[in-house]
């Protein structure tokens, strides 16, 4: 019996870590080409990092603003306690729909990540897409909606709908490449088409 509370306990903690923590039920419905950040300073979204630190891990990063022009995600990855990940993410207020894909213009560090969004279907299931970026190279990358697959820490679900099918509330960029070192990506912008 006590096993039982104490896993439910545990499983609502790591539910509750993942839900976005802002809803907008005013907000209203965004279709066609969308700028949804641009790292200028007056409308930035409220970004969050989120390393494997929630669960032991000794990953590190920030997220910072360059001459508000640009952010920089950087940090350091690590593989101890069975760590492996560091991201950052941000709750999108408006609701999305009708997304074909999915632009970001970035710089790179030669390391592969992958762009993550969440919709309104579900708190703790995220939709991603992974991208390769070239050491210190300025490139666009688009991802297809449709190219989008369900994750839940890192397991692929199974009867989850299409990402193209949900209002998209949360968007986040992760590096998990398991491989240890300092990391750096540039983001110039990220639009949705």
């Amino acid at each position: 019996m006590k096993k039982n509370i104490c896993l439910a306990n545990c499983l609502a903690f790591l539910i509750g870590c993942d839900t976005p923590n802002v809803e907008n039920s005013s907000a209203k419905v965004i279709e066609g080409e969308v700028i949804m950040e641009d790292f200028d300073s007056k409308n930035l979204l409220n970004w969050k990092i989120v390393n494997d630190t929630v669960m032991g891990g000794r990953s590190d990063a920030t997220l910072k603003l360059k001459n508000n022009l640009y952010g920089i995600f950087n940090g350091y990855l690590s593989l101890q306690n069975n760590g492996g990940f560091s991201s950052i993410r941000a709750y999108y207020p408006p609701d999305l729909t009708n997304v074909k894909s999915i632009t970001l213009r970035v710089k790179g560090d030669g390391r592969q990540y992958s762009f993550r969004v969440r919709g309104n279907t579900s708190n703790w299931a995220s939709y991603t897409h992974s991208f390769d970026t070239i050491d210190g190279e300025w490139i666009e990358k688009e991802m297809k909606i449709d190219n989008f697959y369900p994750v839940y820490r890192g397991y692929y679900l199974n009867d989850m709908p299409l990402l193209s099918e949900i209002i998209i509330k949360e968007i986040g960029i992760m590096l998990s490449d398991k491989q240890t070192g300092p990391f750096e990506l540039e983001i110039d912008w990220i639009r949705a088409n």
